[in-house]
């Protein structure tokens, strides 16, 4: 049985699942170049056609992680679904002056009936057009969210909780997961959003919205939450395991009229999440983010403690926008009644698409946790020598290459000599982190690094690099609360703190709390990539060297050759190593 699970909200991305397994995953943003894409994924659509990745005739269902069509929401659906128009980034952006689209449909919606019947009707034209015409379901979006967790996770037993800004009116679930049924308990509405809060934050600081929520993270550790934390401690409480905002200026009819107006007279005043954040007074970007972090990284552990306690379920999985904040996962990770934790390598609303496929298909099937469980996370395109040989051809002009069957250890050689190295193997990575497939490498001894490299790729973040280590040394770098935390670390979802004598070894990757955020390697999930390491220890005594995406500052992460390539003629990065290739700038070309 073959169901094809499609994103459509930011983030779209689109998952083929076979039988129970992801055959096939891969975002929009990567193949139209625009980061954080926010709608469906019609290139990805067609490039799984096209590349015969499925057969349109043999699709048996299509899954679609939203269920909730609101009159009010008719713009925005049509902007995700109509391909030809002017694209911004609807978070973060006002509507431009040029701004078209190619459906004036959505002006005919009345109720919300109208809005769920264009919603179908769309996404059945956009099917047909390659040819699909199997039944859609649509699938609430945090029951996709915690189906994504679950049925991955390799647990037959376990507590699913989802938490994000927003996805269908909810803003976190709690779900009883057991012999492939999931079961809801709980839920809290995105008037107690934790997401928005983060998000608030985020914007506060001047920074995108479910975009940079991470350089929150890395800011937050420069920062003194004391100054406020008991301000920050009257804005939301926890109540019967649900976060709830206290005393909110509501987000109604009458408040947005009355704002409407004291902002024409100059009258700035906030509802909801900005509200809540702005009653504290100003701070400064460090401790506003030191403020949030801490306040919710106490609130999360207690709404997970809360839940563990009153099931006595201590298998734990998680998915949604909140926790890709691996310093939340690593307090969570934390707690004494809690055995085992996973966290979906796709967190957000991308990892979505599987999630409503996999809801889709144990509706029906038998769930079998050994054989759906995620063992890597290298689901996208990818490309053999022949390609890159071909496509090497045609840059004689500006590059030198040759080929390699000692990639592995020529590419340690290069790393020990302190060059960067943009290492492009395999299929291409699933989710928002690079784990060996799509990565810049670089020794983690230079502490300055952080800042020299992160110039060269035109970033601003305020946290170091993140380290891919052999596996089998996790316990000799980091201090970890148990040995089951190592699955999640094996796709960089949480941070442990480092053991002082890596700390001062390989400054690079090492935070100023301390703490580093993880790929532990092991050969079974990544041969190459733990060939690799293994040669760059024997060299230099270090297990482990940094891993950053693979993209310069506001693009997504390379998928193909020529991406990668383009790091190396703008000098991004000092060698390219695309399969067996190794190639650098002419030397008269080298600036």
């Amino acid at each position: 049985m073959i169901i094809l699970g499609i994103s459509i909200t930011h983030d779209g991305t689109l998952t083929v699942l076979k039988d129970g397994v992801n055959i096939f995953s891969i975002a929009e943003e990567r193949l139209n170049r625009t980061k954080a894409y926010i709608g469906f994924p019609f290139l990805a659509l067609k490039y799984v056609v096209e590349n015969e990745i499925i057969n349109p005739k043999e699709i048996d269902e299509v899954a679609i992680p939203s269920s909730v069509f609101l009159k009010d929401w008719a713009f925005t659906y049509a902007f995700e679904l109509t391909e030809n128009k002017k694209y911004y980034d609807l978070q973060n952006k006002k509507k431009p002056k040029d701004f078209f689209i190619d459906d004036d449909k959505y002006l005919n919606i009345k109720s919300d009936l109208d809005c769920k019947k264009y919603v179908d009707t769309k996404i059945k034209h956009l099917l047909k057009e390659v040819g699909i015409t199997a039944p859609i379901n649509y699938v609430d979006h945090h029951l996709a969210h915690a189906g994504s967790a679950y049925y991955s996770s390799g647990y037959n037993n376990a507590l699913a909780i989802t938490m994000d800004a927003a996805g269908d009116l909810l803003s976190a679930t709690i779900n009883i997961c057991k012999n492939g049924k999931i079961e809801r308990i709980s839920k809290t509405d995105n008037n107690n959003s934790a997401g928005y809060l983060y998000s608030e934050v985020t914007r506060a600081c001047g920074f995108k919205i479910s975009r940079h929520e991470g350089k929150i993270t890395g800011l937050a550790a420069y920062g003194d939450y004391t100054k406020k934390e008991d301000c920050f401690n009257k804005i939301v409480k926890v109540k019967d395991g649900r976060l709830a905002y206290v005393n909110p200026v509501k987000r109604n009819f009458r408040n947005r009229i009355v704002n409407k107006f004291l902002n024409v007279i100059g009258i700035e005043r906030y509802m909801g999440a900005s509200e809540l954040i702005r009653r504290c007074g100003k701070q400064s970007k460090e401790d506003l983010s030191a403020s949030i972090q801490h306040l919710l990284e106490k609130k999360l552990v207690e709404i997970v403690t809360y839940w563990v306690k009153r099931t006595g379920e201590r298998n734990i999985v998680l998915a949604g926008g909140i926790f890709a904040n691996v310093k939340f996962n690593q307090f969570i990770s934390e707690i004494d009644e809690l055995d085992n934790l996973y966290i979906f390598p796709d967190m957000g609303d991308g990892g979505n698409g599987y999630g409503a496929a996999a809801i889709s298909y144990f509706k029906k099937n038998k769930f079998v946790p050994e054989i759906s469980k995620t063992f890597n996370a290298y689901y996208g395109p990818e490309f053999d020598d022949i390609y890159i040989e071909n496509m090497l051809k045609n840059f004689t002009d500006d590059v030198e290459y040759y080929f390699s069957d000692r990639v592995e250890e020529e590419t340690a050689k290069i790393l020990a000599d302190n060059k960067i190295v943009g290492w492009f193997q395999g299929r291409m990575e699933y989710g928002p982190r690079a784990l060996g497939n799509r990565s810049i490498i670089a020794s983690p001894t230079d502490v300055t690094i952080n800042q020299w490299l992160n110039e060269r790729m035109k970033r601003n973040e305020f946290m170091p690099f993140a380290p891919s280590c052999l596996y089998e040394y996790a316990d000799e770098l980091f201090e970890i609360p148990k040995e089951s935390m190592k699955f999640p670390a094996q796709f960089m979802t949480i941070t442990f703190k480092m053991k002082n004598k890596w700390s001062n070894l390989a400054p690079a990757v090492s935070h100023v709390d301390q703490t580093a955020r993880p790929q532990l390697v092991s050969k079974e999930a990544n041969p190459r990539y733990h060939k690799l390491l293994t040669a760059y220890n024997k060299i230099t005594g270090l297990p482990l060297f940094i891993n950053t995406s693979f993209n310069v500052h506001e693009e997504p992460i390379v998928c193909k050759p020529e991406e990668g390539l383009k790091s190396l003629q703008k000098g991004v990065i000092d060698y390219f190593v695309c399969g067996n290739y190794i190639i650098q700038k002419k030397k008269n070309n080298h600036k």
